[in-house]
């Protein structure tokens, strides 16, 4: 005779709240991300596109309701039509002579030029192709010896940190918990650095959720002699 299976445990209260909070949580930073940007574009842009349709006289031909509903996806829209063909100016020769005039312009201003400088030189180094930024997690010994976190492996030091440590060293970034946006940049020893096999979303699953979110993990099979 087959024993029925065990009853589950009734889950508490608190993992309860616990479990509706890591579900609830990405998607309100998703609609909070995605209203920022959308309310940035709309300041920026919606004030021009009601001025030109005050100006052609579509705005009075239409229901001011539609005209309140119709400028702010025009403008979204607008926005990335404007994205999409500075990518094409940058490809090719004038537009890249363009741009080059551009910069040196954004290069004049006192406090500006060092904004433009970080920022600019921060997304080309995690938009390039092939880029292997970001996409390995390691395990270090940090803050202090037997004591290990995670970190992101953001590829081998160079320069006079490289020349003056007395090893090879790597770059590696170690975020924060529950706001892995922060975090300190440090110089490791390649050798004391574990390469971990889960991807980096999964990383940032269990940063976020302080560890509650761990990924599975199958050991391989050490490979036949």
């Amino acid at each position: 005779m087959i024993s029925p299976p065990p009853a589950r445990k009734p889950m508490s209260m608190r993992r309860v709240l616990l479990t509706g909070l890591v579900i609830l949580t990405p998607v309100l930073v998703t609609v909070w991300v995605l209203r920022f940007v959308f309310l940035l574009i709309h300041g920026g842009i919606t004030p021009w596109v009601l001025r030109v349709l005050g100006i052609t006289g579509l705005g009075n031909a239409l229901d001011q309701r539609l005209v309140d509903f119709v400028a702010p996806v025009f403008s979204v829209v607008l926005a990335v039509l404007i994205i999409y063909v500075l990518g094409l100016l940058g490809g090719n020769v004038i537009g890249r002579q363009i741009l080059h005039w551009l910069e040196q312009l954004m290069m004049r201003i006192p406090v500006g030029r060092t904004i433009y400088s970080a920022t600019r030189q921060f997304l080309e180094t995690f938009s390039r192709d092939g880029n292997r930024a970001f996409r390995r997690v390691v395990l270090v010994e940090y803050p202090r010896h037997g004591l290990w976190t995670m970190a992101l492996l953001t590829g081998n030091t160079t320069g006079e940190v490289a020349a003056r440590a007395p090893a090879p060293m790597v770059s590696v970034f170690i975020p924060t918990t529950p706001n892995p946006t922060s975090g300190w940049l440090l110089f490791v020893p390649a050798d004391d650095v574990i390469e971990l096999n889960m991807s980096v979303d999964e990383a940032f699953k269990m940063i976020i959720s302080g560890g509650v979110l761990t990924p599975s993990y199958k050991p391989t099979a050490p490979a036949p002699k």
